[in-house]
C-alpha cells in the first residue's frame, strides 16, 4: 500500500477546487516523493480536517484537485508542560512532539527558571517555535498543527490540569511513569510536567502532590530536560494507545 502524503492548505478548499501548493510543498511533491499527475495526496488545514486530492500537475507550483472533506483522527491525548531551557533544546522538543502528534506544548516558569524572556522576545521566540512545529507536522503528515503556549507560571499549570490527568516528572517520584499511567487502566488523557534544567524545587514537588498530580520518575538516571520530555511523551503515547493506532 502506497503512503499518502499530506500537505497544509489555507483557507479550507471546496470540493472540486483546483489548489496550487506552496513552493516548499511543490518541491517536496515533485522532487522528494516524486508524485506524478493522477497520484493521490491529502490536504489538511491543520485543524483536524482532511481533503483527498489528485495531482493534476507538478509545476511548479504543483496543482491538485480537491475531493470531499473528512474528519481527521483525533490529536494525541497527551499535553506537555515544559520548563524553560536553552532555546535550541526547546526547538528540538517542539519539533519532535509535533512529529508525534501532540496538539500543544506549554512552556512554564518555575522557581528555578534562570531567565524569563520579556514580552517582545517571547513573541519572537513563540513565532519561531510555531514555525518549527508546523514544519515538523507537515513533514510527518500530521493533520493538526501544534500550538505553543507560554509563559505560564507553575501554580497556574497546576490549576488547569484536570484531576487524574497530571504527571510531574521528577527523580523523587514514587513510581515510574509507565506504572503510574497504567495504574487505573489505559488513561484517556495525560498531562506531563517536565522541569527546567535545574529541576523542580521541593516546594513545587509538594504542591504538585497536593494538587493530585502523580510524581513519577523515568528511571535510575537523571535525564536532560529535552530527553526527559521526549521519553515521557513516548511513554504516555504508548500508555494511551496512540502508538500503533491508525492515522
Amino acid at each position: 500500500m502506497r503512503h499518502t502524503f499530506r500537505y497544509m492548505v489555507a483557507p479550507p478548499p471546496e470540493p472540486g477546487q483546483e489548489v496550487a501548493l506552496s513552493a516548499d510543498d511543490s518541491r517536496h511533491l515533485a522532487r522528494v516523493v516524486r508524485r506524478r499527475p493522477g497520484d493521490e495526496v491529502e490536504l489538511t488545514d491543520g485543524a483536524g480536517r482532511l481533503w483527498p486530492a489528485v495531482v493534476l500537475g507538478t509545476g511548479p507550483p504543483a496543482v491538485v484537485r480537491v475531493g470531499e472533506a473528512r474528519a481527521a483522527p483525533a490529536p494525541a491525548p497527551v499535553a506537555l508542560y515544559l520548563g524553560l531551557a536553552e532555546w535550541g533544546r526547546i526547538d528540538l522538543v517542539v519539533e519532535k512532539t509535533a512529529e508525534l502528534g501532540l496538539r500543544e506544548v506549554v512552556l512554564l516558569t518555575t522557581e528555578r527558571t534562570r531567565r524569563v524572556p520579556g514580552p517582545e522576545a517571547w513573541s519572537r521566540r513563540r513565532e519561531r517555535l510555531a514555525r518549527v512545529g508546523a514544519a515538523a507536522a507537515r513533514q510527518s503528515g500530521q493533520a493538526w498543527l501544534p500550538a505553543v503556549r507560554g509563559l505560564v507560571p507553575f501554580s497556574e499549570v497546576l490549576a488547569e490540569i484536570p484531576t487524574g490527568e497530571g504527571y510531574l516528572i521528577d527523580p523523587r517520584g514514587e513510581a515510574s511513569l509507565p506504572a503510574a499511567g497504567a495504574s487505573g487502566g489505559a488513561p484517556g488523557r495525560m498531562a506531563l510536567m517536565v522541569g527546567p534544567e535545574a529541576g523542580f524545587s521541593e516546594r513545587e514537588v509538594a504542591a504538585a502532590r497536593e494538587s493530585g498530580l502523580a510524581v513519577c520518575r523515568l528511571g535510575p538516571t537523571v535525564l536532560r530536560s529535552e530527553t526527559a520530555a521526549l521519553v515521557a511523551v513516548s511513554l504516555a503515547l504508548a500508555a494511551t494507545g496512540r502508538f500503533g493506532a491508525a492515522g
